[in-house]
């Protein structure tokens, strides 16, 4: 799960004070407390760093070896890692179990009042302390809890990331299809590129099979097996060659490399017939090779922090 989801805007909502309340929303979950250095958690947990907006100065850590679970508001949680922004404690990540969020939500209200509903998520805010609860998206079985720091909350929310994803889903269906599977700007996670590759793959590689199998059924002028081929094997293409750019960019790699590949793969369907036998051969070698490059490409952990390709995934 991530932790770095973009944090609406609570200026508004901060700016009030916590007149009205029975209590003070806490600053501690667990034994972890805001404000505290990695030194100071390093006590209880160890800190795995995941990774790291070097715009905002803020680097997210992965806890383990320490309470896994812990009583917040009345209600056991699963602690998921911390958010540390100039060497303290700016967000302590839990986890709950999205059936249990509305009876939290109601157990905090008691006490914090009224909660805002923004961006996909329920927001306790005052001027010191701010509850971020996200909503289950579709197939999720947990949401997270965000306590944070009011200030480091103004500092981090990305007003900007939030509008340009709401426009997006706002858009049609064919928009969507060609962000999900023809866009070769930005970078794709591990996660999201092994959810999306097999998709185009398995389809190449049936055509692929079918040509080596069944080599009659793409004899003759407007042949359909011909027309049918050509349409799906080009837009499988064109999308392999989208997901894989986009993952070599996650990994941080220049897209130069993507072009000497292909390069090479020139070479050898135009050199290749005089050693493989025949031309025919020299295309299907190079398929393969072809086929091979993109499932490699899911094997590479992509970088941990920003880099010239964008922000890291969000998966």
């Amino acid at each position: 799960m991530a932790m770095d989801f973009e944090i609406p805007d609570i200026t508004e909502n901060a700016g009030k004070a916590a007149t009205g309340r029975k209590q003070r929303k806490p600053r501690k979950a667990g034994t972890l407390r805001l404000g505290e250095t990695l030194r100071q958690i390093s006590h209880n947990y160890t800190a795995t760093r995941e990774s790291e907006d070097e715009d905002k100065h803020v680097e997210f850590y992965s806890l383990s070896e320490g309470p896994e679970k812990f009583d917040f508001y009345g209600t056991e949680v699963s602690i998921v890692g911390v958010c540390v922004r100039n060497k303290k404690t700016a967000a302590i990540y839990m986890e709950l179990p999205s059936g249990n969020r509305a009876d939290f939500i109601k157990t905090v209200a008691k006490s914090e009042g009224e909660p805002q509903d923004a961006a996909g998520m329920t927001i306790f805010a005052d001027t010191v302390t701010s509850l971020f609860i996200t909503k289950p998206q579709k197939g999720e079985n947990v949401v997270t809890i965000a306590l944070m720091d009011s200030e480091d909350a103004k500092a981090l929310s990305n007003n900007a990331a939030i509008e340009e994803r709401e426009a997006e889903e706002k858009k049609g269906i064919s928009h969507k299809i060609i962000k999900t599977w023809f866009d070769p700007v930005g970078r794709m996670s591990r996660k999201t590129y092994i959810k999306r590759m097999p998709g185009m793959l398995i389809p190449s590689i049936i055509l692929f099979v079918i040509t080596v199998l069944r080599p009659e059924l793409f004899v003759g002028e407007a042949n359909p097996f011909i027309v049918g081929f050509l349409i799906l094997g080009t837009l499988c293409f064109i999308s392999l060659i989208s997901l894989g750019m986009r993952r070599l960019s996650d990994i941080g790699k220049s897209h130069w490399y993507y072009w000497i590949f292909f390069l090479i793969l020139l070479a050898i369907n135009q050199l290749g017939g005089n050693f493989l036998g025949s031309q025919l051969n020299a295309t299907r070698t190079v398929a393969v090779i072809f086929f091979i490059a993109i499932v490699v490409l899911a094997f590479f952990p992509g970088e941990a922090k920003k880099n010239k390709y964008g922000l890291v995934p969000k998966d």
